[in-house]
Protein backbone atom coordinates (compact mmCIF):
# COMPACT_ATOMS: atom_id res chain seq x y z
CA UNK A 1 0.00 0.00 0.00
CA UNK A 2 1.34 3.61 -1.01
CA UNK A 3 0.84 6.87 0.56
CA UNK A 4 2.41 10.11 -0.55
CA UNK A 5 4.05 12.45 2.01
CA UNK A 6 5.84 15.80 1.84
CA UNK A 7 9.42 15.56 2.13
CA UNK A 8 11.16 16.59 5.40
CA UNK A 9 14.29 17.73 4.03
CA UNK A 10 13.37 20.05 1.41
CA UNK A 11 15.46 23.13 1.01
CA UNK A 12 12.32 25.05 -0.27
CA UNK A 13 12.22 28.03 1.84
CA UNK A 14 8.18 26.89 2.27
CA UNK A 15 7.80 22.95 2.24
CA UNK A 16 4.70 21.93 0.48
CA UNK A 17 2.16 20.54 2.54
CA UNK A 18 0.59 17.20 1.26
CA UNK A 19 -2.56 18.69 -0.28
CA UNK A 20 -0.34 20.89 -2.71
CA UNK A 21 2.25 17.94 -3.72
CA UNK A 22 -1.31 15.77 -4.77
CA UNK A 23 -2.00 19.58 -6.90
CA UNK A 24 1.39 19.05 -8.23
CA UNK A 25 1.18 15.99 -9.08
CA UNK A 26 -2.68 16.49 -10.74
CA UNK A 27 -1.31 19.73 -12.58
CA UNK A 28 1.86 17.44 -14.49
CA UNK A 29 4.09 19.90 -12.26
CA UNK A 30 5.84 16.75 -10.90
CA UNK A 31 7.02 13.48 -11.77
CA UNK A 32 7.28 10.34 -9.74
CA UNK A 33 11.02 8.49 -9.95
CA UNK A 34 11.75 5.50 -7.52
CA UNK A 35 8.93 6.55 -4.99
CA UNK A 36 10.23 9.92 -4.91
CA UNK A 37 7.91 13.12 -5.93
CA UNK A 38 10.21 15.40 -8.35
CA UNK A 39 9.75 19.22 -9.09
CA UNK A 40 10.40 19.30 -12.75
CA UNK A 41 11.25 22.86 -12.88
CA UNK A 42 14.15 22.79 -10.04
CA UNK A 43 14.58 19.47 -9.62
CA UNK A 44 13.79 19.39 -6.33
CA UNK A 45 12.44 16.15 -4.35
CA UNK A 46 9.20 17.28 -2.66
CA UNK A 47 7.81 14.17 -1.95
CA UNK A 48 7.94 10.46 -1.64
CA UNK A 49 5.85 7.31 -0.99
CA UNK A 50 5.66 5.25 1.69
CA UNK A 51 5.11 1.70 1.74
CA UNK A 52 2.39 -0.23 4.32
CA UNK A 53 1.55 -3.60 4.61
CA UNK A 54 -2.02 -3.99 3.93
CA UNK A 55 -3.34 -5.06 7.68
CA UNK A 56 -7.15 -5.57 7.64
CA UNK A 57 -9.10 -5.68 10.68
CA UNK A 58 -10.38 -9.48 11.60
CA UNK A 59 -12.91 -10.61 10.78
CA UNK A 60 -15.36 -13.48 11.95
CA UNK A 61 -17.32 -14.99 9.19
CA UNK A 62 -20.49 -16.86 9.62
CA UNK A 63 -20.38 -20.79 9.10
CA UNK A 64 -22.07 -21.89 5.68
CA UNK A 65 -25.29 -22.97 5.52
CA UNK A 66 -25.71 -26.54 4.89
CA UNK A 67 -27.56 -26.37 1.56
CA UNK A 68 -29.10 -29.39 -0.70
CA UNK A 69 -29.72 -29.40 -4.70
CA UNK A 70 -33.02 -29.80 -6.04
CA UNK A 71 -34.20 -30.44 -9.34
CA UNK A 72 -37.01 -28.55 -11.09
CA UNK A 73 -39.06 -31.50 -12.20
CA UNK A 74 -40.07 -31.35 -16.12
CA UNK A 75 -44.27 -32.30 -17.01
CA UNK A 76 -44.87 -33.84 -19.74
CA UNK A 77 -48.25 -34.83 -21.05
CA UNK A 78 -49.90 -38.13 -21.52
CA UNK A 79 -52.06 -38.95 -24.47
CA UNK A 80 -55.04 -39.07 -22.46
CA UNK A 81 -54.42 -35.36 -21.29
CA UNK A 82 -52.87 -36.24 -17.78
CA UNK A 83 -49.98 -34.98 -16.47
CA UNK A 84 -46.74 -36.99 -15.35
CA UNK A 85 -43.78 -35.63 -14.13
CA UNK A 86 -40.16 -36.54 -14.46
CA UNK A 87 -37.41 -35.46 -12.91
CA UNK A 88 -33.89 -34.01 -14.14
CA UNK A 89 -31.03 -35.42 -13.27
CA UNK A 90 -27.89 -33.57 -14.78
CA UNK A 91 -24.65 -33.22 -13.62
CA UNK A 92 -24.73 -29.52 -14.66
CA UNK A 93 -24.97 -27.83 -11.07
CA UNK A 94 -25.70 -24.28 -12.92
CA UNK A 95 -29.24 -26.08 -13.21
CA UNK A 96 -29.51 -27.01 -9.91
CA UNK A 97 -31.40 -24.58 -7.48
CA UNK A 98 -29.41 -23.68 -3.60
CA UNK A 99 -32.06 -24.55 -1.33
CA UNK A 100 -32.29 -24.14 2.57
CA UNK A 101 -33.36 -26.66 4.72
CA UNK A 102 -36.45 -25.99 6.77
CA UNK A 103 -37.84 -27.34 9.87
CA UNK A 104 -39.94 -30.21 9.64
CA UNK A 105 -43.31 -29.36 10.57
CA UNK A 106 -45.69 -32.21 12.19
CA UNK A 107 -48.05 -33.72 9.80
CA UNK A 108 -51.40 -33.44 12.04
CA UNK A 109 -53.35 -37.16 11.49
CA UNK A 110 -56.08 -37.43 9.17
CA UNK A 111 -59.32 -37.43 11.19
CA UNK A 112 -61.90 -40.26 10.80
CA UNK A 113 -64.43 -37.95 11.33
CA UNK A 114 -67.49 -37.97 9.31
CA UNK A 115 -68.92 -39.74 6.29
CA UNK A 116 -65.99 -42.33 4.64
CA UNK A 117 -65.05 -41.12 0.90
CA UNK A 118 -67.08 -43.54 -1.46
CA UNK A 119 -65.30 -45.41 -3.94
CA UNK A 120 -66.75 -47.17 -6.99
CA UNK A 121 -65.55 -50.23 -8.48
CA UNK A 122 -65.26 -49.59 -12.13
CA UNK A 123 -65.48 -53.23 -13.43
CA UNK A 124 -65.28 -52.01 -17.59
CA UNK A 125 -62.06 -49.93 -16.77
CA UNK A 126 -59.68 -52.85 -18.68
CA UNK A 127 -62.52 -53.18 -21.59
CA UNK A 128 -62.53 -49.25 -22.62
CA UNK A 129 -58.82 -49.44 -22.73
CA UNK A 130 -59.29 -51.44 -26.00
CA UNK A 131 -61.31 -48.25 -26.99
CA UNK A 132 -58.61 -46.05 -26.17
CA UNK A 133 -55.92 -47.02 -28.43
CA UNK A 134 -57.19 -49.47 -31.19
CA UNK A 135 -59.03 -46.88 -32.95
CA UNK A 136 -62.83 -48.39 -32.76
CA UNK A 137 -65.79 -45.95 -32.62
CA UNK A 138 -66.71 -44.47 -29.62
CA UNK A 139 -69.44 -42.85 -30.36
CA UNK A 140 -71.48 -45.04 -27.82
CA UNK A 141 -69.42 -43.72 -25.30
CA UNK A 142 -69.59 -40.23 -26.19
CA UNK A 143 -73.28 -40.34 -25.68
CA UNK A 144 -73.04 -41.61 -22.22
CA UNK A 145 -70.36 -39.06 -21.26
CA UNK A 146 -71.86 -36.07 -22.40
CA UNK A 147 -75.37 -36.41 -21.56
CA UNK A 148 -73.55 -37.36 -17.70
CA UNK A 149 -71.31 -33.72 -17.92
CA UNK A 150 -75.43 -32.20 -18.79
CA UNK A 151 -76.89 -34.33 -15.99
CA UNK A 152 -74.01 -33.27 -13.45
CA UNK A 153 -75.01 -29.76 -14.65
CA UNK A 154 -78.66 -30.04 -13.28
CA UNK A 155 -77.32 -31.63 -10.28
CA UNK A 156 -75.57 -28.59 -9.58
CA UNK A 157 -78.98 -26.42 -9.05
CA UNK A 158 -79.81 -25.94 -12.98
CA UNK A 159 -83.99 -25.81 -12.99
CA UNK A 160 -83.57 -27.07 -16.76
CA UNK A 161 -81.57 -29.52 -19.06
CA UNK A 162 -78.50 -27.28 -20.06
CA UNK A 163 -77.70 -26.48 -23.74
CA UNK A 164 -74.40 -24.36 -22.86
CA UNK A 165 -71.43 -25.26 -21.54
CA UNK A 166 -70.53 -28.30 -19.04
CA UNK A 167 -69.09 -27.90 -15.03
CA UNK A 168 -66.58 -30.66 -16.15
CA UNK A 169 -65.14 -31.59 -19.39
CA UNK A 170 -66.32 -34.49 -21.07
CA UNK A 171 -62.04 -35.34 -21.42
CA UNK A 172 -61.69 -35.58 -17.91
CA UNK A 173 -64.36 -37.65 -17.25
CA UNK A 174 -63.53 -40.46 -19.82
CA UNK A 175 -59.70 -40.02 -18.55
CA UNK A 176 -61.27 -40.97 -14.55
CA UNK A 177 -63.64 -44.01 -16.48
CA UNK A 178 -60.15 -45.67 -17.24
CA UNK A 179 -59.40 -45.96 -13.62
CA UNK A 180 -60.42 -49.18 -11.71
CA UNK A 181 -61.56 -47.70 -8.86
CA UNK A 182 -63.40 -44.47 -9.23
CA UNK A 183 -62.56 -41.88 -6.07
CA UNK A 184 -61.90 -38.37 -5.36
CA UNK A 185 -58.50 -39.00 -4.30
CA UNK A 186 -57.35 -41.37 -6.67
CA UNK A 187 -59.01 -39.00 -9.57
CA UNK A 188 -57.01 -36.25 -8.34
CA UNK A 189 -53.82 -37.86 -9.23
CA UNK A 190 -54.57 -37.50 -12.96
CA UNK A 191 -56.00 -34.45 -13.25
CA UNK A 192 -55.11 -31.08 -13.99
CA UNK A 193 -56.84 -27.79 -14.78
CA UNK A 194 -56.10 -26.05 -17.88
CA UNK A 195 -52.66 -24.22 -16.82
CA UNK A 196 -51.51 -28.04 -16.21
CA UNK A 197 -51.62 -27.44 -12.13
CA UNK A 198 -53.51 -29.86 -9.90
CA UNK A 199 -57.32 -29.46 -10.17
CA UNK A 200 -59.27 -28.55 -6.96
CA UNK A 201 -60.88 -30.51 -5.01
CA UNK A 202 -64.25 -29.24 -5.39
CA UNK A 203 -63.50 -29.46 -9.56
CA UNK A 204 -62.00 -33.23 -8.96
CA UNK A 205 -65.99 -33.71 -7.14
CA UNK A 206 -67.81 -32.86 -10.11
CA UNK A 207 -65.55 -35.02 -12.22
CA UNK A 208 -65.87 -38.11 -10.22
CA UNK A 209 -69.65 -37.68 -9.75
CA UNK A 210 -70.33 -37.10 -13.94
CA UNK A 211 -68.34 -40.45 -14.17
CA UNK A 212 -70.29 -42.18 -11.76
CA UNK A 213 -73.13 -40.85 -13.44
CA UNK A 214 -71.92 -42.14 -16.86
CA UNK A 215 -70.46 -45.56 -15.59
CA UNK A 216 -74.00 -46.82 -14.96
CA UNK A 217 -75.46 -45.21 -18.54
CA UNK A 218 -72.15 -47.33 -20.28
CA UNK A 219 -73.16 -50.23 -18.22
CA UNK A 220 -76.62 -50.23 -18.84
CA UNK A 221 -75.69 -50.14 -22.65
CA UNK A 222 -72.86 -53.32 -22.36
CA UNK A 223 -75.69 -55.03 -20.73
CA UNK A 224 -78.05 -54.33 -23.73
CA UNK A 225 -75.19 -55.30 -26.34
CA UNK A 226 -73.02 -57.50 -24.94
CA UNK A 227 -71.70 -58.60 -28.46
CA UNK A 228 -69.51 -55.13 -27.84
CA UNK A 229 -67.96 -57.65 -25.17
CA UNK A 230 -68.03 -60.54 -26.72
CA UNK A 231 -65.45 -59.47 -29.26
CA UNK A 232 -62.87 -58.78 -26.91
CA UNK A 233 -63.51 -61.60 -24.93
CA UNK A 234 -64.82 -59.61 -22.11
CA UNK A 235 -66.87 -60.53 -19.10
CA UNK A 236 -68.76 -58.29 -16.83
CA UNK A 237 -70.64 -59.32 -13.71
CA UNK A 238 -74.01 -56.68 -13.99
CA UNK A 239 -75.77 -58.30 -11.25
CA UNK A 240 -73.36 -58.12 -8.45
CA UNK A 241 -72.44 -54.15 -10.35
CA UNK A 242 -76.24 -53.23 -10.02
CA UNK A 243 -76.46 -54.63 -6.30
CA UNK A 244 -73.15 -52.85 -5.38
CA UNK A 245 -74.40 -49.75 -6.70
CA UNK A 246 -78.39 -49.86 -5.43
CA UNK A 247 -76.32 -49.85 -2.06
CA UNK A 248 -74.53 -47.09 -2.83
CA UNK A 249 -77.76 -45.01 -3.97
CA UNK A 250 -79.25 -45.80 -0.84
CA UNK A 251 -76.22 -44.43 1.41
CA UNK A 252 -75.03 -48.01 2.64
CA UNK A 253 -71.58 -48.43 3.81
CA UNK A 254 -70.06 -51.06 1.08
CA UNK A 255 -68.67 -52.60 4.53
CA UNK A 256 -72.15 -53.32 6.23
CA UNK A 257 -72.10 -56.52 3.61
CA UNK A 258 -69.09 -57.79 6.01
CA UNK A 259 -70.22 -56.34 9.19
CA UNK A 260 -73.92 -58.42 8.81
CA UNK A 261 -71.80 -61.83 8.03
CA UNK A 262 -69.15 -61.75 11.30
CA UNK A 263 -72.66 -60.92 13.47
CA UNK A 264 -74.44 -63.84 12.19
CA UNK A 265 -71.38 -66.01 13.05
CA UNK A 266 -71.55 -64.64 16.46
CA UNK A 267 -69.32 -62.40 16.98
CA UNK A 268 -68.99 -59.99 19.28
CA UNK A 269 -69.77 -56.41 18.11
CA UNK A 270 -66.50 -55.03 19.73
CA UNK A 271 -64.80 -57.71 17.90
CA UNK A 272 -65.90 -56.86 14.79
CA UNK A 273 -65.29 -52.95 15.10
CA UNK A 274 -62.01 -53.83 15.37
CA UNK A 275 -61.77 -56.07 12.58
CA UNK A 276 -63.45 -54.23 9.76
CA UNK A 277 -62.75 -50.74 11.16
CA UNK A 278 -66.71 -49.75 11.64
CA UNK A 279 -67.55 -47.81 15.07
CA UNK A 280 -68.65 -50.40 17.72
CA UNK A 281 -71.97 -47.88 17.49
CA UNK A 282 -72.72 -48.41 13.84
CA UNK A 283 -72.18 -52.00 14.60
CA UNK A 284 -74.40 -52.10 16.99
CA UNK A 285 -77.04 -49.71 14.66
CA UNK A 286 -77.05 -52.15 11.99
CA UNK A 287 -77.46 -55.57 14.57
CA UNK A 288 -80.63 -53.72 15.86
CA UNK A 289 -82.26 -52.67 12.39
CA UNK A 290 -81.63 -56.73 11.39
CA UNK A 291 -83.34 -57.68 14.07
CA UNK A 292 -86.11 -55.79 14.43
CA UNK A 293 -86.50 -56.77 10.16
CA UNK A 294 -86.43 -60.35 11.62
Amino acid sequence: MLQAIPCSNSVANTPLTLDQLYQAREENRAICVNDSIIDKKTGEIVGSYVRHDYAPEPYDYPAPFEQADCTRPVAVILEDGSPFYIPVLSDDHKKFAAILPLPLSEVSSKSNAGRPATTTFNPIAGFLQFFRFDGYSTVWMDYYICGAAGVEVECEGSVSATTGPFNVAPSDIRRVLYLQEISTEAAAAILCNHNLLPMSIRQVERVVKAAWIALGGLMFHLEQHQELLQQFEYSVDFDEFWLHREKQNRGESPKKAEVMALLCQGEMIAAVARRTGVHRNTVSRWKRGSSAIG
